[in-house]
């Protein structure tokens, strides 16, 4: 009785979350401000009416709305519920002029004004059972207050401008069974493998990449898309076995036709594409080419389901792991499957279909702490290392493509092995000053220059190489509240493109209180060509402010 009684309770819980969507523009507008003003206006004011800094730092440190009128009195009624709450804003604003930039109509001004609020429920039915429901609201402003004819992409996927649906709003719900040897976890939910910056064995969810690639890896916990399946984890003697069985399937979400991160290098002209809807809706391409409906994987049939185990062991300082992960591309390959004629020539007809892939992944990490380095003392260092090689992924190949427009027998589509792998340092220095040097490496093998892209590959070449650089440090001035840091991310190619940009992040954060914290993030793009992956974003470099309330 009391398990059905809190289904019922969190099936309700997220019922009225889901009903309260219908006023997302009041999370975006009144929820992102309100909570704002009401904290500015609780500082009380210092002697003759001035205003005083302490106060409103005082008034900062016991700022906490959510805690005091939604979970600490939940939680007192249902003591075996836990509630923890976030909400986040996230603006970006470009400091460049408004622009066309290659197809792209770039008239707006913000990439994004995003309020997202998170809600945490874990009901713990007895000693070993817990039911948890992670819910989001999502609304991003921008499609609002930019009248802008760059921006359209809430016109066919609302899920770019909010949340209004279930699959959405319901993020993960999973009911987790747990003992010190054995853990089972059923429903909805993520699971993050890789520990790195960028993905390398964190395969498992696909992702939403909407922000293309202003996406970070701290950014990733809130933009894996949650999949149903069963999680087992065993555990033995210094090891682990985790076991997945995933009858779900879900594709990547990808940068639209008229959202702010819209590649300027895909046709056609958004004065064109806003207004072809069959083009808008995936039913032809920029060429005229017909595209029939895909197939997606279906959880009723079990050959479309999916499978991964990942194996761990410990031994001292290192700890290392493998995996295999039986899987659907995340992205769809467009198959040619016929051809047609009209008054502009030879179109193909085009069939989407999702490509069974198997991955292969290592992983380790290994810590060790150098004695009597000059001017230094003691370095503690972490060094990890992680590694996917991917067999038979699905590239479009333009030779091939061009054959069958001339009427040639080929599907258009090539199969290729990839790699990707990165080794990272992690140095802590004094001061706490933390160092993070991570070079990085995706390979396509048997590449031609014909070749689009592929899961795992390299980025308009045969490889790529990234060597990422992380240097931070708190200011112990300020109780280490005020921390800097920056992030340093190239690209280099071969054996064409060469260099293909750079991508500079400093951000500024601060605490100010044990609930709030407020960041201010510079992102810089510069170098390569127009058509490289950083080079094309050379007109996109932003600064962005960004709160965090957590209760």
């Amino acid at each position: 009785m009391r398990a059905t009684n809190s289904i019922t309770m969190m099936r309700g819980i997220v019922a009225i979350i889901w009903a309260a969507t219908g006023a997302h523009r009041l999370l975006g507008y009144v929820f992102s401000t309100l909570w704002l003003s009401a904290l500015c206006l609780s500082a009380p004011p210092a002697r003759g009416d001035s205003f005083s800094f302490d106060a409103l730092e005082r008034s900062l440190a016991t700022f906490d709305p959510g805690g005091r009128y939604v979970t600490r009195p939940l939680e007192h009624r249902f003591p075996d519920l836990n509630i923890q709450g976030s909400y986040y804003f996230w603006s970006d604003r470009l400091l460049s002029d408004k622009e066309t930039v290659g197809f792209r109509e770039r008239d707006y001004d913000w990439l994004q004004a995003q309020s997202l609020l998170e809600l945490a429920l874990s009901y713990r039915v007895s000693s070993h059972v817990e039911i948890t429901s992670v819910n989001h609201l999502m609304y991003d402003a921008v499609y609002d207050i930019e009248d802008a004819n760059g921006l359209y992409a809430d016109r066919v996927d609302r899920s770019f401008e909010q949340y209004d649906d279930f699959d959405h709003i319901a993020r993960e719900l999973y009911v987790s069974y747990r003992r010190p040897k054995f853990d089972l976890v059923l429903g909805k939910q993520q699971i993050a493998w890789g520990k790195m910056d960028g993905q390398f064995i964190d395969v498992i969810n696909s992702m939403d990449f909407r922000e293309s690639v202003q996406l970070e890896s701290s950014d990733y916990e809130l933009r894996r898309i949650p999949l149903w399946m069963a999680n087992v984890t065993y555990y033995f003697q210094g090891t682990s076995l985790n076991l997945l069985w995933i009858p779900d399937f879900e594709k990547n979400v990808l940068p639209a036709y008229g959202s702010p991160w819209s590649s300027p290098l895909r046709p056609p002209q958004d004065l064109d594409a806003r207004t072809n809807g069959a083009l808008l809706n995936a039913h032809t391409n920029a060429v005229g080419d017909r595209i029939l409906n895909s197939e997606e994987p279906d959880w009723y049939r079990f050959r479309d389901h999916q499978f991964a185990a990942r194996l761990d062991s410990a031994n001292g300082a290192l700890t290392w792991g493998l995996i295999y992960y039986y899987a659907w591309a995340r992205d769809a390959s467009q198959s040619v499957v016929g051809r047609f004629s009209d008054g502009g020539g030879y179109h193909l007809i085009l069939q989407p279909h999702y490509k069974r892939l198997h991955h292969f992944g290592v992983t380790a990490d290994y810590s060790w702490e150098m004695q009597s380095v000059p001017f230094i003392g003691s370095l503690p260092i972490v060094m990890r290392a992680e590694a996917l090689y991917t067999k038979g992924v699905a590239f479009a190949d333009f030779d091939k493509l061009a054959a069958a427009r001339s009427g040639g027998l080929t599907n258009g589509i090539s199969e290729r092995d990839t790699l990707r792998g990165a080794l990272a340092f992690d140095f802590a220095f004094p001061a706490s000053v933390s160092v993070i040097i991570q070079p990085s490496v995706y390979y396509t093998f048997d590449w031609h220059p014909g070749l689009g892209s592929g899961f795992g590959g390299a980025s308009g070449d045969r490889w790529n190489f990234v060597p990422v650089v992380y240097v931070g440090r708190p200011i112990r001035a300020t109780g280490d509240r005020l921390q800097l840091g920056l992030t340093v991310t190239p690209i280099y190619s071969g054996p064409n493109r060469g260099f293909q940009g750079i991508k500079n992040k400093f951000v500024t954060s601060y605490e100010l209180s044990q609930y709030i914290q407020a960041r201010l993030v510079y992102t810089n793009y510069g170098g390569g060509d127009p058509d490289d992956r950083y080079g094309q974003y050379d007109r996109w470099d932003n600064i962005g402010v960004e709160l965090q309330y957590e209760f």
